[in-house]
């Protein structure tokens, strides 16, 4: 990751700013967040960091989110 000048970052904001965006950029944040945590170290640690995050979210935004993760037909 990338380290530079840190301050405090607005969160609301920043995913504010990001739905504005269009689904190229929106892409971009996503990739770039799954490939930092991949670097925790195992895949285990990922699955606990995103459990933690789905544990904190609404039923109604978890449906949302439930698009970014579909995949067409047979796996």
């Amino acid at each position: 990751m990338r380290q530079g000048i840190r301050t405090a970052i607005d969160w609301a904001l920043v995913g504010a700013e990001l739905a504005k965006e269009d689904d190229h950029a929106q892409v971009e944040f996503f990739k770039s967040f799954l490939k930092e945590c991949r670097t925790f170290g195992t895949d285990y640690q990922t699955d606990i960091q995103l459990m933690s995050i789905n544990e904190k979210l609404t039923d109604d935004e978890k449906e949302m989110m439930q698009t970014i993760g579909y995949m067409e037909g047979p796996q």
